[in-house]
């Protein structure tokens, strides 16, 4: 009896064994799944960096167009309005001094 196996001993043994597999290839499978959605998440992450530092060089050079022409357009205002007041000064005056009048009006108010 000591040191001697019981009948249900080897059973039992081996049910939890097959458990113990049965776990382990389930907690195996887990991970590898798991693996497989960090990887699938990584390369979204990759795809949407690569798409958004797109976007920002497409917007970087969009604005600094907008930006040359605001200036160039900025630039021609001037001239015209410098042009404007050395052809005819007394009117260039009597103008400005009109507006100034209504924007102070219009300010007190």
């Amino acid at each position: 009896m000591l040191g001697q196996k019981q009948p249900g001993e080897d059973r039992a043994n081996g049910g939890a064994a097959n458990a113990t597999t049965l776990n382990l290839r389930q907690a195996t499978d887990a991970i590898d799944k798991l693996r497989a959605r960090i990887d699938q998440a990584s390369s979204a992450m990759r795809d949407l960096s690569q798409v958004s530092e797109q976007w920002a060089q497409g917007t970087q050079g969009r604005m600094r167009d907008m930006a040359m022409e605001l200036r160039n357009q900025g630039e021609r205002a001037v001239t015209t309005v410098s042009e404007q007041v050395g052809n005819s000064p007394v009117t260039s005056v009597a103008v400005a001094f009109a507006l100034g009048c209504i924007f102070g009006a219009l300010v007190r108010r």
